[in-house]
């Protein structure tokens, strides 16, 4: 088959979410030619296969192949490469550069010149700090493109038209995502390092890159696609803990957190968790840069020290040959600064809070907990008392803002800065600020698309039905399939 071949049929694999296929024959089909076409959509398999660093560079390529190109459709791959950077550097935990990489998305999609020095990078403070904020990535909307009558707060201005530059969902989409950078940036501490601006608007030409995430020193974290580092025959005892350490991603809710920790050859009919208020220990764990470990040794064993307390008997894990995924119940709803931290070993006192736990979520004594007299948990779903019983009323809720005072309903509604962080907030505000030809356009594409598109140019979506646009990895089906 011709190149051209190869690159199709990587290109049907990756929509079809066969990554591992794709990258395969989008290999072959770039022996041949630099597409940027085929870079981005190898990018994009690695990924949904967490190959960071791969997926880094083929995003950057793309980016500079475009430009070397110059052909009818350099700009709209140029968006689509900064984009996908900012994708890549919100997994990573680099937050600051995700927000600049969605910003210079926009900025092409405005019809600005490539080589425009916007400063965009240059919003740091003195420690180096990225400035941008949350608001202010929700009013940064002087530039859209196609806009007749919009403002800013509400407040029209007829005056104001901004040309159509055919970008305009590119546009919308890098928007939309800074809200999602912007508000993880909000979260983090002041001196953590997702906060520093690391991206540069034209990147490097590199051979190859290892982009650092943020959540921890060690080395080892890396998802890379190649275990270049591992050591061939380490001896017992030769690897120090840090380089052991599992990589691990997290996402919370206001009652939930979920934890995924990545290996390689488990065992999920050996695996045992067992849940305490505060952490949850883990074996038999095989450890892909120490080979030499065995089910009963130290280092088979992994301890999760949480960021804060759980419900032991709401929380359940469950695990694939690559994977161990822990969803926590939260004892206070809220968010977490972190979901905790990972340590080698049996770390602190015997497990007594409750047992080891199955992936079906059934609850058992352990031994330890048989000795000192503990009940026996017989039902995963009973319900069981938070530490702190709230001092009014709280009824359930679908919030993802948590339970409801219903005694303080209608306080505060118009500033509560908790609201702010939510994505309602977001779509709340650019709509106030829309001209009513523009949210009629909104209202229309959101409801025809199923909630997957948002459109703000009526002439575009008057006239058609707007068709659902499923987000990467998930698949649009009619509600009677």
């Amino acid at each position: 088959m011709s190149s051209t071949t190869f690159g199709q049929k990587g290109i049907d694999a990756v929509q079809r979410k066969d990554y591992a296929a794709a990258i395969t024959l989008l290999d072959k089909a770039l022996k041949d030619s630099k597409s940027p076409k085929w870079l981005l959509a190898r990018a994009q398999a690695q990924q949904q296969l967490k190959n960071w660093d791969d997926a880094l560079h083929d995003a950057e390529t793309a980016y500079h192949s475009a430009i070397e190109r110059g052909s009818g459709d350099s700009r709209k791959l140029m968006i689509e490469a900064q984009y996908r950077r900012a994708a890549i550097y919100f997994k990573l935990g680099r937050y600051a550069d995700a927000d600049c990489c969605a910003k210079w998305s926009m900025l092409l999609a405005e019809g600005r010149r490539a080589g425009e020095d916007d400063g965009v990078d240059k919003n740091v403070d003195s420690e180096g700090h990225y400035t941008v904020t949350y608001a202010d990535g929700v009013a940064d909307k002087e530039g859209q493109p196609g806009q007749n009558g919009g403002g800013i707060g509400g407040q029209v201005n007829t005056l104001v038209t901004t040309p159509k530059t055919g970008f305009e969902a590119d546009w919308n989409r890098a928007y939309a995502f800074r809200s999602q950078a912007l508000g993880a940036l909000k979260q983090l501490p002041e001196d953590h390092p997702g906060r520093k601006v690391l991206v540069s608007k034209v990147p490097p030409k590199t051979q190859k890159k290892a982009p650092q995430p943020v959540e921890s020193d060690s080395d080892d974290d890396l998802p890379t696609s190649k275990a270049a580092n591992k050591p061939e025959h380490p001896a017992p005892g030769s690897v120090p803990d840090e380089k052991m350490k599992l990589r691990a991603d997290f996402y919370q809710t206001n009652q939930n957190i979920t934890i995924s920790l990545f290996a390689k050859d488990l065992n999920k009919e050996d695996i045992q968790v067992q849940f305490t208020k505060t952490t949850a220990r883990i074996s038999p764990i095989p450890r892909e840069f120490a080979s030499y470990v065995k089910p009963g040794d130290r280092e088979a064993t992994s301890t999760l020290v949480f960021g804060g307390e759980i419900v032991p008997s709401g929380s359940r894990w469950s695990a694939t040959p690559r994977k161990i995924e822990l969803v926590l119940q939260k004892a206070t709803p809220g968010k977490w600064s972190g979901w905790g931290e990972e340590k080698i070993g049996a770390q602190g006192p015997e497990t007594t809070e409750v047992g080891s736990s199955g992936p079906s979520g059934t609850h058992e004594t352990s031994k330890d907990a048989v000795s000192t007299g503990l009940e026996k948990i017989v039902a995963p779903s009973a319900s069981v008392a938070p530490p702190e019983q709230a001092s009014a009323p709280v009824y359930p809720t679908s919030s993802k803002l948590g339970p409801k005072d219903w005694d303080k309903l209608g306080e505060g509604e118009d500033g509560d800065d908790e609201d702010k962080q939510d994505v309602n907030y977001f779509f709340k505000q650019l709509y106030k600020g829309s001209s009513p030809e523009q949210q009629r356009a909104m209202m229309k594409s959101f409801i025809e698309s199923n909630g997957t598109a948002l459109s703000t140019d009526w002439n575009d979506v008057k006239s058609r039905t707007v068709e659902s646009v499923p987000p990467d990895g998930v698949e649009a089906k009619k509600w009677e399939s």
